[in-house]
């Protein structure tokens, strides 16, 4: 996959909830709604987050959408 920056990296493996909470994550839900309707606590999707802000190399809740965008992996 492609980074943000367009820099062709490593592949990213992901997993199943990963991409079910990155797809949730660009909309405006928050991450406390967003753990209700994954039927998780709010600190399992804190983890979520922590591992793709790592896996993805982003900052913050906008890097996650951007990658998202770029990646195909969320359309608009």
């Amino acid at each position: 996959m492609k980074s943000i920056s367009g820099n062709i990296e490593e592949d990213i493996v992901f997993k199943e909830r990963e991409v079910t909470f990155l797809r949730l994550a660009c909309t405006e839900l928050t991450y406390k709604e967003i753990a209700d309707k994954m039927n998780l606590s709010p600190k399992t999707i804190d983890g979520y987050r922590d591992t793709l802000f790592t896996k993805l190399n982003v900052r913050n809740r906008v890097g996650l959408v951007m990658y998202a965008i770029k990646n195909k992996v969320y359309t608009l």
